[in-house]
C-alpha cells in the first residue's frame, strides 16, 4: 500500500515549515528567471521551484507560489506590469502537479510526461489568452518573433500566441515537472526511510 507521503513529511515537522518552503521558492524562482534573462535564453524557468513545491505539499501551496512569484517578478522588474498577469499559468503548474502527486500519480517517469504535457497545454492556452487579450499579442519576449512569423503565414494572434508558445513550454515545462519529480522522490525516500529507522 503507497505511503501518504504528505503525512510522512509533515509527521513532527514545526509548524513553519510550509510557509519557509513557500517563501524561499518564491525567491528561487525570482532568482531563475532572472538568470534566464540575463542570458536571453527563450525559456522562463520561473516555475520549477512552483512545481517542486506543490510536488511536496499539494495543489494550494503550489498555487500560492506560482501567483506571488508573479508578484515577486513585478517588484524586481519595477512594476512593468507584465508578469502578473501570467501568474495564472505559473499558478496552473502548481494545480496540475499538486493534484497528480497528491493522487499517487507522481511516481514514475510516465507521469512526468504526463505532467509535463498537461502543464505545457495549460499555460499555452492560458498564455496565448492573456497575451492576446490583455496585451494585444505582443509582450516584449523572444516568443513574439515567432507569433510575428505565425501572423504573417495566415494565422489569427490568438492562434499564433498560442503555438508561439509550444516549443519554449514544452521545454521549460518539463524541466521544471523533472527538477521537481527528482527532490519529490529524493524527499519521499529519506522521510520514509527515516520513518523506517525510527520504527
Amino acid at each position: 500500500m503507497r505511503t501518504n507521503v504528505f503525512l510522512a513529511i509533515f509527521k513532527k515537522k514545526p509548524f513553519w515549515l510550509i510557509p519557509l518552503s513557500i517563501a524561499a521558492a518564491i525567491g528561487l524562482n525570482g532568482l531563475f528567471s532572472e538568470i534566464n534573462a540575463a542570458l536571453s535564453f527563450p525559456f522562463f524557468f520561473d516555475s520549477i521551484w512552483t512545481a517542486t513545491i506543490a510536488a511536496l505539499f499539494g495543489p494550494i501551496p503550489g498555487i500560492i507560489v506560482g501567483l506571488l512569484t508573479n508578484l515577486f517578478l513585478e517588484v524586481l522588474s519595477d512594476f512593468s506590469l507584465i508578469h502578473y498577469p501570467f501568474g495564472l499559468c505559473n499558478a496552473f503548474t502548481g494545480l496540475i502537479v499538486g493534484l497528480m502527486a497528491r493522487s499517487g500519480r507522481f511516481e514514475t517517469i510516465n507521469h512526468v510526461v504526463i505532467a509535463s504535457l498537461a502543464v505545457t497545454l495549460g499555460n499555452s492556452i492560458l498564455g496565448a489568452v492573456i497575451a492576446t487579450y490583455v496585451f494585444g499579442g505582443a509582450t516584449g519576449i523572444d516568443i513574439d518573433y515567432i507569433m510575428t512569423g505565425l501572423m504573417m503565414a495566415g494565422q489569427s494572434v490568438l492562434t499564433a500566441a498560442f503555438w508561439a508558445r509550444i516549443p519554449a513550454n514544452l521545454i521549460d515545462k518539463a524541466i521544471a515537472v523533472l527538477v521537481a519529480f527528482i527532490i519529490y522522490r529524493l524527499v519521499r525516500k529519506n522521510t520514509l526511510e527515516g520513518q523506517t529507522n525510527i520504527g
